[in-house]
This record gives C-alpha cells, sequence and structure tokens, in this order.
C-alpha cells in the first residue's frame, strides 16, 4: 500500500511542509508575543546543548564533538534563561515541560550544570504538575550530576543507551559493553529521583532476534519506565553514511521486511514485559508520559532557547542558527491543522471527533474512507468512534499519516 515507509513524524512535517508554507514572520512579531500577557498560562521551554564529548556512528543532529569546556556556553544560556525570564509573556506563564536535548546536555561540568538550573529556577515559574528532562549517555552523568538533577527538580532522564549488544553497542559507536552498561544504568536508576527512560536502536547490520529480545529483556529487567525505539536511520553526515559511501566492510543496507519483522519482534516482547505503546517509536510502562512530545503533537507553546534550538509561541515559530540569528515563521491555518492531525495520529489511538474539528466535512468524508481501507488492510481498527493501531498499523504510522494528510489535502 505504501512506496516508502516514513520512520519518524519529522517526516510527516516535511510532506506537510512541501503541501502548504509557512508565512515569513520577524523578530518584531515574535517580540509582540513575548511582551503581551500569555492568556493560556501554558510554556514549555527546549534546550539545546550543541556539544558531545563522543559522536555516535548514526548521528547527524546539529552538535559537534567538545573543544573546550562550555564556559562561555554555559555563560550564554544563563544569559538567555535571563533575558526570557523579563518578558511579560513568561512572567505570566506556568512552565509545564523542559527538555535538556542535544547534543548531550549533561557534558557540562556539574558546577555549570548547577548554575544552568537554579538560573532557570530563579528567573521561571514552574506548574504545580511538570516534566523536565534530560538526555544523556552513560558515560558522563556522573552521580554528582544526578545529585544536582534531583535538587533542581529534575523528574526525567532519557539515556542513549540504542543496545545492549556488545556487537551493536561496538557498531552504533557506544561506550562501556553491555556488562558495565547494565551495571551503570542501575547504578542511575538507584540514585535518581525521576523516570528512567532510554533509546534504543532496531535493525543495524545483521542484527539477531536473540539481540532484540535481550534488548526488550534488559530494559525490563532494569525497570526503565519507558523506552523509545528507532529502526536504524542513515542520515547524510553521519559516519554510517560516509562509510558506506566508501563501501566499506559490514555496511548497512535496508531490507524493509526485515525492518518489520525486528519492529514487531521488539514490540510483542514489549508487550509481555507488561509494556504498551505510548505512541509510535515508544513503549511505556504507564508511568512516564511523555508530555513533551504531546505538547510537540498538540502545537503547544515551546520557547527555545540555545545554539540550534527551535520551538513556538503561538502562532510564530522560532529556530536559533546561532547566538546572533535566529529564523522566524507564522503558520497558517491549514498548516496548524494538518500538524494537529499529524500529531494526533502518533499516539496508540486518536479520536474521530478530534479529526472531524479539524477538516472540512468533504476532507473528513474522504479521510474516513481511508481509515476504513486501513481496517480493511489490518493497520487499524475503528472501534467507539476511536481509531485504535495494530501491530502492523504502528510500523506503518508515519506513512499513514503521511497518505492520509496528501489525500485530504485539496479539500481542507
Amino acid at each position: 500500500m505504501f512506496k516508502i515507509r516514513y520512520k519518524s513524524h519529522h517526516d510527516v512535517e516535511a510532506v506537510i511542509s512541501n503541501l502548504v508554507k509557512p508565512e515569513r514572520a520577524t523578530k518584531e512579531d515574535f517580540l509582540k508575543i513575548m511582551n503581551s500577557k500569555n492568556e493560556k498560562k501554558q510554556l514549555g521551554i527546549y534546550f539545546h546543548t550543541p556539544y558531545c564529548d563522543k559522536i555516535c556512528s548514526f548521528c547527524n543532529m546539529n552538535r559537534k564533538q567538545l573543544d573546550n569546556d562550555l564556559e562561555e556556553y554555559t555563560e550564554y544560556l544563563c544569559n538567555e534563561i535571563i533575558k526570557n525570564g523579563q518578558y511579560e509573556f513568561v512572567k505570566t506563564s506556568e512552565v509545564d515541560v523542559v527538555f535538556f536535548g542535544g547534543g548531550t546536555p549533561t557534558i557540562f561540568k556539574a558546577s555549570q550544570l548547577e548554575r544552568i538550573l537554579k538560573t532557570l529556577r530563579e528567573n521561571f515559574v514552574f506548574a504545580k504538575e511538570y516534566e523536565m528532562t534530560f538526555e544523556t549517555t552513560l558515560h558522563n552523568l556522573s552521580l554528582d550530576k544526578v545529585e544536582i538533577l534531583n535538587k533542581y527538580g529534575v523528574n526525567r532522564i532519557s539515556v542513549g543507551i540504542q543496545t545492549f549488544s556488545d556487537r551493536g553497542r561496538k557498531y552504533l559507536n557506544r561506550t562501556y559493553d553491555k556488562t558495565y552498561a547494565v551495571k551503570r544504568l542501575k547504578e542511575i536508576k538507584e540514585k535518581f529521583n525521576g523516570l528512567i527512560c532510554i533509546d534504543i536502536i532496531y535493525n543495524y547490520p545483521n542484527q539477531t532476534d536473540e539481540e532484540i529480545l535481550e534488548d526488550v529483556t534488559l530494559l525490563s529487567e532494569i525497570g526503565v519506565a519507558s523506552a523509545s525505539f528507532y529502526s536504524l536511520m542513515v542520515q547524510e553526515g553521519s559516519k554510517i553514511s560516509a562509510d558506506r559511501d566508501k563501501k566499506e566492510e559490514d555496511i548497512f543496507v535496508y531490507d524493509i521486511k526485515r525492518d518489520e519483522e525486528i519492529h514487531n519482534l521488539f514490540y510483542e516482547k514489549a508487550l509481555e514485559k507488561g509494556y504498551k505503546l505510548l505512541e509510535f517509536t515508544k513503549i511505556t510502562d504507564g508511568r512516564d508520559k511523555y508530555m513533551y512530545i504531546r505538547n510537540n503533537n498538540a502545537l503547544k507553546n515551546l520557547l527555545p532557547i540555545g545554539t540550534g534550538a527551535g520551538g513556538r509561541i503561538e502562532n510564530i515559530g522560532c529556530y536559533n542558527f546561532n547566538k546572533d540569528m535566529s529564523f522566524y515563521s507564522r503558520s497558517t491555518e491549514l498548516q496548524r491543522r494538518l500538524s494537529t492531525i499529524s500529531g494526533m495520529m502518533q499516539f496508540d489511538k486518536f479520536s474521530l471527533e478530534k479529526l472531524r474539528e479539524c477538516c472540512t466535512e468533504k476532507a473528513y468524508g474522504k479521510a474516513i474512507n481511508i481509515l476504513k481501507e486501513y481496517e480493511k488492510e489490518g493497520y487499524i481498527e475503528i472501534k467507539d468512534n476511536y481509531v485504535i493501531y495494530l501491530t502492523k498499523g504502528i510500523f506503518w504510522g508515519n506513512s499513514m499519516s503521511a497518505k492520509l494528510i496528501e489525500e485530504i489535502f485539496s479539500d481542507m
């Protein structure tokens, strides 16, 4: 049914961007909102740290290998926090989500990490219920840094495990072997007050059934709250891409049938272990709600801070190219409705009523026909006015979302 498997919601957003372009906006447009009252009070913050002390072989993210002590970048982030905290929009907001991404945001020294978090707490008001996440690796999350995360109310960390397999860890350029990785993860879990979440990459070259099943078994035994699971994506600019271009041995050759086999093995084993689907690429034991991605998919406010950070305030998008230059755009009503549809389709199920609210009557009728076709092919089940994904539909979910949006676009 599908010519290509889209592996990420970013792929669907790219489809939307090709269908409808955002309008240009200016810094003045952005500041006009920032200098006004936040009537909804909701605010999220995304911090970007474009540095790593070790580059993963699969990564092409906005990052570079560390070559200094990050003191200048620490000072920059603290100044940006103070500056943004003075805007009326922020003063009338309650922060419900904070996400420190990268790069590797735990690459800062413990003292630098404390300065950043202390400055954040002094300049922003947090909601009673909030989620604050740090992405991290095992090797640079020391126990003194864990204490600082606890001290300032960080309640969720996302650890880039990728795989526990020794062979897979070597291929993906991870630090530590399986035995030590498990030991470190357990140690961090014992000391950290919040949720431990991990990333898993599947379908790397010659991955066996035993290796993927062991990943599920170990994450379950350790007791992680959730695990993101991604099919290996070979991005331009990554080491794997360069090796493939040089035709080195053990290069990655994508086989979609094998991709689906391993995906389903992982997912079905996770269900046996008591996990359930949170969204297309994440399982949870019920504790992790992943408010950050829920907010993003619902197009809620997200203030970007740091080089390489992107977000949105109301209908103005902002991307910080560097310390001195940002790009601004204004979402059109059509773009917001299509992105809302894409966002609601990311989770284990979605409401047909919510879908109807985003569509014209003609577009909704066409969408229902497409969904019935998906149901006939075994991707979904339509029950009690909800669309519920089956295993086949979870694997093809982003492709299903992209196709539906492309089909109904002309009637929106």
